[in-house]
């Protein structure tokens, strides 16, 4: 990785955190990929349950600067991922499959907003 590649890491990042941003960019890819019909439940069950996370790794990162003046944005976007990872919201086996696939996608572009934070944070964190 050169760093120029699409949804490349950053090279800080790439030495030993864990996120494999190929597996991330393919997982998304896999969700939002428009398709003639809709998945079976039990793909996109799995696939929820990759994304998810995916999703929790990438927003246990500390260096959004979430609590710094004019990261309003990101804030925001903690609010909505934390609100949509709630198990009151998630889908069971009584969702239906229409549901899951809405809910899958949500998590999949989610999943994408938190990517491309991940991969725009500068060489070195701030201290």
């Amino acid at each position: 990785m050169t760093g120029n590649e699409p949804h490349a890491a950053p090279r800080h990042a790439v030495a030993g955190t864990g996120i494999d941003i190929d597996a991330i960019a393919r997982a998304v890819d896999h969700a939002l990929t428009k398709r003639p019909t809709r998945p079976r439940r039990d793909v996109i069950d799995t696939g929820t349950n990759e994304l998810i996370g995916h999703l929790r790794t990438l927003m246990a990162v500390e260096d959004y600067g979430y609590d710094q003046e004019g990261r309003g944005g990101v804030r925001a976007l903690f609010r909505v991922a934390y609100r949509n990872l709630d198990l009151a919201v998630r889908p069971d086996g009584a969702t239906s499959d229409a549901v899951a696939f809405t809910y899958w996608r949500m998590i999949a572009s989610l999943t994408a907003a938190f990517r491309d934070l991940y991969v725009a944070l500068p060489e070195e964190p701030a201290p």
